[in-house]
């Protein structure tokens, strides 16, 4: 595993770069993308209360997975004899966080269909990266595509949002005499 950071004096300095790009990670984007995800699904629960709750299951069990992937890595940057053996573990954990982004971000998309038009739009986006993202991850998960869905997927979820945002602040505001 440390091979994969070339040799000193740059190993030390890769190594200490990706332990801190692991903590951003496990601190904040991990956290921020989950709770995005599982909000948006929560917020449309009127659509259809059950399939809110399982992408939000799905969502929240990839960001969890995607936190333990985290400490797989650190124990992978440890360089502790053996430690090499912990790569089984990422199968298990990055895999299945993949296929739960996916499956939670169709899911997402099948409540979308259910709201406004903007949000039947904006389902569509969503979907396919969803779609995109599982394929990729079936048939080739090393092909840049698979993360370009998800990307694809939450781009599209936070325009909608936004939007939503704003089509709601503008219908609620308070008439002016």
């Amino acid at each position: 595993m440390l091979s994969l950071f070339g040799e000193e004096p740059c190993r030390a300095t890769m190594i200490t770069a990706q332990r801190a790009g692991l903590w951003h990670d496990m601190l904040a984007f991990i956290p921020a993308y989950s709770a995005f995800l599982a909000l948006a699904a929560w917020a449309m629960r009127g659509a259809d209360r059950r399939l809110a709750l399982a992408a939000m299951a799905m969502l929240l069990l990839a960001g969890l997975l995607d936190e333990i992937e985290g400490v797989v890595l650190f124990r992978l940057l440890s360089g502790f004899p053996g430690a090499g053996g912990w790569f089984d573990a990422l199968f298990w954990t990055v895999r299945p966080k993949f296929l739960l982004l996916g499956l939670g971000e169709i899911a997402i998309a099948a409540l979308l269909v259910r709201g406004t038009w903007m949000a039947k739009i904006g389902a569509v986006p969503v979907a396919i990266g969803g779609a995109v993202s599982i394929w990729f991850l079936l048939a080739d998960p090393r092909n840049a595509l698979m993360m370009q869905g998800h990307r694809w997927a939450w781009t599209a979820l936070l325009l909608v949002a936004i939007l939503g945002a704003i089509r709601h602040t503008l219908v609620m505001r308070p008439k002016q005499a």
